[in-house]
């Protein structure tokens, strides 16, 4: 259950579901995804709680019907959802609009130390999420100022549409009466929310230092765009995967091993039982 067409399929199974088709499992799709692959995306609902499986029936969870409300992927509609339990929903909707469009930060090959001696301060030893989230409060501080962001190669007219998207989705959470609140410099707390709804897309270091996914043990690297690429941290959640002579995980963010059992300790007592078989 892995890239973008697993997760959009999870999508579209959930507005499905939203729109009160009966049958979703046996809905007359235009070209027919297999099987499989509507069982994956149901079983992915399933673990971030949107659905209720009884016998043939797949229903939404009243959670489900909350996630539906967002044109986003589930894993990140769940993360908006989850965040005011951790008193965070302001970071996470600038990480999840962030993360929605193409990248804000260009990076000409030409002047690579330059960039590089440009986006120290932004960085943050816990991962990307939290480098661009620093990157953004910079943008707004200085309203979005162009010369600032050709200084800090930024690419303006993104970062101008993750402010739209961000609006859209605050919109949204105050029509679902979601608290929005800011975790100000408390950093755990974020890091914890994406924990609780990234934890199917997580890896651990291995004892050889590479690393593996914790779902199906496959083996992953840290992409060299990521602020972690000398880093090796024991545990991390990651946006995607992309596959090319090796498979990288992109946007990364360090966890704690222990968040992740909290969030779904059905899901990794089965992982885990897996490995040991």
């Amino acid at each position: 259950m892995h890239g973008r067409v697993g997760c959009n399929l999870a999508s579209v199974m959930l507005q499905l579901l939203a729109l009160r088709i009966p049958n979703v499992l046996t809905f007359d799709f235009m070209s027919k995804p297999s099987p499989d692959a509507i069982q994956a995306a149901i079983e992915q609902l399933d673990l971030l709680g949107a659905v209720d499986r009884k016998e043939d029936q797949v229903t939404l969870t009243p959670l489900g019907r909350k996630m539906a409300a967002f044109p986003l992927e589930p894993k990140f509609s769940k993360t908006i959802l989850m965040s005011p339990k951790f008193h965070c929903t302001e970071e996470i909707l600038t990480i999840v609009s962030l993360l929605s469009v193409d990248s804000i930060l260009y990076n000409p090959p030409s002047r690579r130390d330059e960039v590089q001696s440009v986006r120290k301060k932004f960085i943050s030893s816990e991962g990307d999420h939290l480098t661009l989230l620093n990157v953004y409060r910079a943008f707004k501080n200085v309203s979005g100022n162009k010369e600032w962001c050709r200084e800090n190669f930024v690419n303006n007219r993104n970062m101008t549409l993750v402010s739209d998207v961000r609006a859209q989705l605050r919109d949204i959470c105050l029509k679902l009466s979601l608290p929005i609140e800011s975790s100000r410099s408390d950093t755990g707390n974020i890091r914890r929310c994406l924990a609780h709804s990234l934890f199917m897309n997580t890896a651990e270091l291995q004892p050889d230092g590479t690393y593996a996914t914790v779902d199906s043990h496959q083996l992953v690297a840290i992409h060299p765009s990521s602020v972690l690429f000398h880093c090796k941290p024991a545990c991390v959640t990651y946006n995607e995967l992309l596959h090319t002579n090796k498979c990288y995980m992109r946007d990364l963010c360090v966890v704690d091993a222990d968040w992740l059992y909290d969030a779904a300790p059905d899901y990794f007592r089965r992982k885990l039982r897996a490995a040991k078989n």
